[in-house]
């Protein structure tokens, strides 16, 4: 397991953990101001692979004169080029999945009628 630090970058750390695991295959564990990265099989985890893994996230949100990464052992840093952390406005729309077909929407209301669909017939 892998430990990625995301205190100056909280705001990006969701995308960030998704980025990252599915560039590399691994499953992330999202705690308060880290994500943690777990192999699926047995096969280990390298750490210059989730470096290069988050270079690229930073450079696909264009992000790479902002941040700097930081590496020893099995933990990750993240550090904020500048005097602070960078503060955005944090995304907060919430997207909804139906449970029987996977169909997604950002308004509540719409999967309602959509489920109700399902028991029409």
């Amino acid at each position: 397991m892998i430990t990625v630090d995301c205190r100056e970058a909280e705001h990006l750390m969701q995308d960030m953990a998704v980025f990252v695991s599915d560039w590399i295959g691994a499953i992330p564990s999202i705690k308060l101001h880290e994500f943690v990265l777990s192999p699926l099989g047995s096969e280990m985890l390298a750490a210059p692979k989730i470096i290069k893994a988050v270079k690229e996230f930073f450079a696909s949100i264009g992000e790479t004169a902002n941040y700097g990464i930081l590496s020893k052992d099995d933990l990750i840093l993240i550090k904020s080029i500048h005097d602070g952390p960078i503060q955005k406005t944090p995304r907060t729309e919430s997207i909804f999945s139906c449970t029987h077909c996977g169909y997604v929407t950002r308004y509540e209301v719409l999967l309602q009628n959509h489920m109700k669909m399902h028991y029409i017939f």
